[in-house]
């Protein structure tokens, strides 16, 4: 799932007005599943040296004048939902929809920071293992039935079930009880400190749902119902799906517009197409080949963010020479990121040159740095001479085809081995036979991925990659205690300071190990009409910050 910090931060509030000034002072300081195919991914979905990227892109927003009302917001997306049922929904396109119909206790800002929505106010206990909400009073569901704090306890009672088939169980599973203390106050108990739990919370998987209409046997798959700001109308598989504005919503005066159109517009070109010529007015989905295309329609506005979606290269931790870490340092040195910056994404990426977690999340860890950007093959080839291949060796660098950046990526990746002795032979594989033959089984000796889901606490960028338990993902196989002890440190500290440190050291020991190759952070690339104003893009990738927007007339 995100946070950011550019000096060192205090530990996070235990309470909801200590996390409001704490808020504010972040946004002055700095202003989703994988690439996803089958079951498997659920749980997830020749190039010269090139010249510097430019610097990754920061936060920010477009205000202007005072709100409207009105207009239809008509956004592009390439893929279609999975479901609406928060428990059963596990695409990032079914999260995009969720989020819009539901409403979560705690919601995340443009910078992945936590703030209360439909909880007003929360308290931490000094020992962390009690987190008590205290709920907003007036609130209604779409159907017209009042939320309570018995809608909060069946929402996270029906995550936990051990038949849920929750997606993301991992999130709820430090979760003891789920207590209702009166209408307006409900009480988690846990099993374990849990440092992300607030913004495991604001995940759309979270979404709190109407516990009278579920049990009555409405299927909130097919007709979802919520607090959000916007009520579902209709879903055309392939094709479209509108909302309408919520003129209940507990925030007054939001959202702006009338209505929202999802057109589903599974081809990129034709998706970009639909864009510049004004048949949609939004899209987060801009293939970087087009983004100069886009800056130059003066009837669009371009807007770059860094979020979290990081490219890496698998090593298969099991198959020689691979289980040697000397060689797996090798081919980290190998690689010219900023080629794989230029020659893959145009630009629009940020070289990662060491641990995961990206500069602007407050867990970043400054102090580790593995390489350049362009790298050093000469550093590579004495450690492959040391490992005991002074002349390097002949492997497979196994593709899924059906992911352009990877694609593009893979003779960049393949040129900068050979520099090193590593004479890699490219196979490449469609999804979702790509998940069936090589991930799930881990039938390969390189692979490459990206990360698509939404990450937003530092637990989301490493756990699944590097936790030994987390073998949906952590398909290269790597094992270390020392590894997954600092993992857990990182979530069970008692403080944000402590479980930086955590991580700072997680990041060196993932340096050290290197049991996966950190490659390149994609930028979130946005286009929409100019006269979308106040819209606020979020790092996550996720669209909760439309209700705050408005088309100007």
């Amino acid at each position: 799932m995100s946070a950011l910090s550019s000096e060192p931060v205090s530990n996070l509030p235990t309470s909801s007005e200590g996390l409001a000034a704490f808020s504010r002072r972040r946004f002055l300081q700095l202003t989703a599943v994988l690439g996803v195919g089958s079951a498997t991914a659920s749980l997830l979905a020749a190039c010269a040296p090139a010249a510097a990227p430019a610097a990754a892109p920061a936060a920010g927003s477009q205000a202007a004048g005072e709100p409207v009302r009105g207009g239809i917001l008509k956004a592009a997306f390439s893929a279609d939902p999975a479901g609406f049922d928060p428990v059963r929904g596990p695409s990032g396109m079914s999260h995009v929809v969720i989020e819009q119909v539901y409403s979560t206790l705690m919601a995340l800002d443009p910078d992945a920071t936590p703030y209360p929505e439909l909880a007003e106010s929360y308290e931490i206990s000094e020992d962390g293992l009690t987190y008590t909400f205290t709920l907003r009073p007036n609130v209604t569901f779409h159907n017209g039935d009042p939320f309570t704090a018995e809608d909060v306890k069946f929402t996270f009672d029906r995550l936990r079930a051990p038949d849920s088939g929750y997606s993301y169980g991992a999130q709820v599973s430090t979760i003891e009880s789920v207590n209702v203390l009166d209408p307006l106050t409900v009480e988690f108990k846990m099993t374990e400190r849990t440092g992300p739990f607030l913004i495991y919370v604001a995940f759309p998987g979270s979404s709190i749902v109407p516990k009278a209409l579920v049990e009555s046997g409405h299927d909130l798959n097919a007709q979802p119902v919520g607090t959000g700001p916007f009520r579902f109308v209709s879903y055309e598989p392939r094709s479209m799906i509108r909302f309408e504005r919520n003129e209940t919503y507990f925030e007054a005066g939001k959202p702006y517009f009338d209505a929202m159109e999802y057109h589903i517009i599974a081809d990129t070109t034709a998706l970009n197409t639909a864009l510049m010529t004004g048949v949609v007015n939004f899209s987060n989905e801009i293939p970087p080949k087009d983004w100069a295309a886009l800056q130059a329609n003066p009837d669009l506005k371009a807007v770059t963010l860094e979020g979290s979606r990081y490219n890496w290269m698998l090593l298969n931790n099991t198959v020689e020479p691979f289980t040697d870490a000397r060689v797996r340092q090798a081919v980290s040195y190998a690689l010219d990121r900023e080629a794989l910056v230029k020659g893959a994404f145009f630009g629009q990426a940020t070289p990662i040159l060491g641990g995961v977690i990206p500069e602007w999340n407050w867990a970043y860890a400054e102090d580790v740095q593995f390489t350049t950007a362009t790298g050093e093959p000469e550093k590579g080839k004495a450690l492959l001479a040391e490992a005991g291949y002074p002349d390097g060796f002949e492997t497979t660098l196994t593709i899924a085809s059906s992911f352009p950046a990877q694609m593009a990526m893979a003779p960049i990746l393949q040129a900068n081995l050979e520099q090193i002795g590593i004479r890699a032979t490219i196979e490449t594989m469609e999804v979702p036979r790509y998940w069936d033959e090589v991930w799930g089984p881990s039938n390969f000796n390189i692979t490459t991925m990206y990360w698509l889901s939404p990450l937003a606490d530092p637990d989301d960028f490493v756990a699944n990659n590097y936790g030994s338990a987390n073998a949906g993902i952590n398909v290269q196989k790597y094992a270390s205690e020392a590894m997954d002890s600092l993992l857990a440190e990182g979530r069970t500290a008692p403080s944000q300071e402590a479980r930086k440190e955590a991580y700072r050291q997680q990041q060196q020991l993932s340096m050290d190990d290197m049991p996966i190759v950190p490659l390149v952070n994609g930028w979130l690339l946005i286009g929409h009409t100019s006269r979308l104003q106040n819209y606020k893009p979020m790092r996550t990738g996720f669209l909760k910050t439309l209700k705050d927007a408005w088309l100007a007339e």
